[in-house]
């Protein structure tokens, strides 16, 4: 975690025009940012040091950032750092059946099977699951996209227990070689969340709200979230 202290460390600088601007480390270049319905915008970069097909993002919300993920050129999840609470995850490789996005994109379908390792307790999980593209060639905000639907079980690789359980619809970019959120279902037991993190404006360099890091959509229905899981069932 001591790297991701130091990458937020310059993430905020002041803009001129007063809303604060996300900054990625030294050597690192941005190139997209996406504003999300789920009162979350999502910052890209790429570094100069990584391998071809490294990308980052991370996710800011009303006063933080929440997320950071690494991915390489076949979407796979390299490290994921969340900050409520802190936690990160790298991925085991070689894995079983490693996230593909080229046969993904070749295909319509990819299947996966993979390991991550919590970095501080060096617990494993397993994920199993798949991609499927269930409509071509749709639009959000100019940009050209694949919409599709997905399904992952993360379970104990031991006892073979189920942990959790995650279902939804994504958006998966040729020309990014990476996915984009959507409305997907946790569920943990008996308990069940529903999380819209679709796009809603994708931002290039140059434009108007690049690397701005004041979410725009759905903070509204967050606050209401947040208030009525305050208040707790109604008597």
């Amino acid at each position: 975690m001591k790297g991701c202290v130091v990458i937020f460390a310059v993430c905020a600088s002041p803009a001129l025009a007063g809303d604060p601007v996300f900054t990625p480390p030294a050597g690192c270049t941005g190139f997209l940012t996406v504003q999300q319905a789920n009162c979350k915008v999502a910052q890209y970069w790429t570094c100069e040091k990584d391998p071809d097909g490294i990308q980052w993002r991370a996710d800011i919300g009303q006063t933080s950032v929440t997320y950071l993920g690494k991915i390489d050129a076949e979407a796979q999840w390299l490290e994921s750092y969340d900050f409520s609470p802190s936690r990160q995850t790298n991925l085991q490789q070689p894995a079983t059946d490693p996230a593909n996005l080229t046969e993904l994109l070749a295909t319509g379908v990819d299947s996966y099977d993979f390991i991550i390792v919590d970095a501080k307790t060096q617990q494993r999980t397993r994920v199993v699951g798949y991609d499927r593209i269930v409509e071509y060639n749709v639009t959000v905000d100019g940009e050209p996209l694949h919409r599709t639907e997905f399904s992952a079980r993360f379970v104990n690789p031991g006892s073979n227990t189920a942990l959790l359980k995650v279902s939804g619809r994504e958006y998966v970019s040729a020309k990014h070689r990476r996915f984009f959120g959507g409305p997907r279902t946790r569920e943990m037991g008996d308990r069940q969340s529903v999380v819209d993190s679709s796009p809603i404006e994708f931002i290039y360099p140059g434009e108007n709200g690049f690397f701005a890091s004041t979410p725009l959509y759905g903070c509204s229905l967050e606050m209401a979230s947040l208030s009525a899981a305050l208040k707790g069932p109604k008597p």
